[in-house]
C-alpha cells in the first residue's frame, strides 16, 4: 500500500526535508505529505545539461536509424534530455530498459515501453538482468549523469556487450539555496533529512559546510548506493529503503518509529 493510501503512521507532523532538485521534489514531497509528515523542500542540486539540442538531435537519428540494439536508461532526467521531440514509442527491434519505477514511468509518458524491470533498482540488478536476456555482441546506449558510477557499462562489457556512453547532464549545487539550507539546519525542529542519490549527498555537504544536523534529525536514504555515500561524507543514515523507489523510501520512513540517536558529522 502507498503511503498517501494508508491511515495515520509514525511520520505525522514531523519536518521532513527534501534535497531533490527542484524540477523532481514535488513527487516526493507529496508522498511524504500523504505519509503525514511535513516536508520541506530545499534543492541543494540543479540540473546543468552539457549536449546541444543539435547533438541530441544527432544520437535520436542514430537511434531511429538502428544505430543501437539497447537503450539503457539509469534516470527520469537522462530520458527526459534524450528523448526531447521525440516520436512517441522506440523504432522496431530497439529494446528499451529502465532501473526502476521512476525512470519507467517517465518513459511511459512519452510513450515508450521497457523491459521487465529488474529485482532490485541498481546498476548491479539492471546488468544481471540484461545479461540474463543476453547482450553479448549487442549495440548498447547508455546515456546518463557525468560522474556515474562505471559498474553499469563494465557489467555490461564484460557480458560482450559492445557499450557506448553518453554523458547527458551533472548534476551541480544549487549554491542560490545555501542560506535557506543553513537556516534549516541552525534552526532546529527536523526530524529527518532524505537523499535519493550520491549527487544529492555531495551537493547537500557542500552547501551545509561545516553547519551539522540538527540534534535530533536522522538520516534517510533511497538504498544502498546513496547509503555509501553518506558514510562516505560522514554522515551515517538511520533508514535505507529496501524497495529503491520514491514510494519505497517514504515506506521505510513511516516504517521506522521509536526513538533515534544523536546523527551528524562525525568528529
Amino acid at each position: 500500500m502507498s503511503p498517501d493510501a494508508r491511515g495515520p503512521t509514525g511520520l505525522e507532523g514531523q519536518l521532513v526535508l527534501v534535497t531533490r532538485a527542484a524540477h523532481q521534489a514535488a513527487a516526493l514531497a507529496r508522498l511524504l505529505a500523504g505519509a503525514g509528515a511535513v516536508p520541506i523542500s530545499i534543492p541543494v542540486m540543479r540540473l546543468d545539461p552539457l549536449l546541444e539540442p543539435s547533438q541530441i538531435e544527432r544520437v535520436q537519428r542514430r537511434i531511429w536509424d538502428g544505430g543501437f540494439d539497447d537503450l539503457v536508461f539509469t534516470s527520469a532526467n537522462a530520458v527526459t534530455l534524450l528523448l526531447s521531440g521525440a516520436p512517441q514509442g522506440p523504432p522496431p527491434g530497439l529494446r528499451v530498459f529502465a532501473i526502476g519505477p521512476g525512470t519507467a514511468g517517465a518513459l511511459r509518458d512519452r510513450g515508450w515501453g521497457a523491459e521487465a524491470l529488474p529485482e532490485g533498482f541498481i546498476a548491479e540488478s539492471l546488468a544481471a538482468r540484461m545479461v540474463e536476456l543476453g547482450v553479448s555482441g549487442r549495440r548498447v546506449l547508455l546515456p546518463r549523469a557525468r560522474g556515474a558510477r562505471e559498474v553499469l557499462p563494465e557489467l555490461l562489457g564484460r557480458g560482450g556487450g559492445r557499450v557506448e556512453t553518453l554523458e547527458l547532464y551533472r548534476m551541480e549545487p544549487e549554491r542560490a539555496m545555501r542560506s535557506s539550507l543553513r537556516s534549516a539546519l541552525a534552526e532546529g525542529g527536523l526530524s529527518w533529512v532524505t537523499f535519493t542519490s550520491g549527487s544529492s549527498v555531495r551537493c547537500f555537504v557542500e552547501l551545509a559546510g561545516d553547519v551539522p544536523l540538527p540534534n535530533g534529525c536522522a538520516v534517510a536514504c533511497i538504498g544502498p548506493i546513496t547509503a555509501v555515500a553518506l558514510r562516505r561524507a560522514r554522515l551515517e543514515p538511520q533508514v535505507v529503503a529496501l524497495t529503491h523507489s520514491m514510494e519505497g523510501l517514504v515506506e521505510a520512513l513511516a516504517a521506522s518509529c521509536g526513538r533515534l540517536p544523536e546523527n551528524g558529522l562525525r568528529p
